[in-house]
């Protein structure tokens, strides 16, 4: 989001004015604390990405065993009818 301001007129759809966000500038110091924790949160954001892989997978693997499992079965009918 670039959290700008535009204004259009309702009538006619044209933009008749636009401000650009202003983002304030931050001390050096600012950065350096950011950064000296940013490699611990972008390890926690692995790790937390890397386990509901994991989940993903382990629940794709369960739902393959309960479709072997149960090949007779027909497909369920569609929900949607749209015709």
């Amino acid at each position: 989001m670039c959290k700008g301001e535009i204004v259009v007129d309702a009538d006619s759809g044209e933009v008749l004015s636009h401000k650009e966000f202003k983002k304030e500038v931050k001390s050096f110091d600012d950065f350096l604390k950011e950064q000296s924790t940013r490699s611990s949160d972008l390890e926690a954001k692995f790790a937390a990405a890397k386990e509901a892989q994991k989940n993903r997978a382990e629940l794709l693997q369960k739902k393959f065993e309960a479709a072997k499992q149960n090949k007779d079965l027909k497909d369920p009918p569609p929900s949607i009818n749209w015709d």
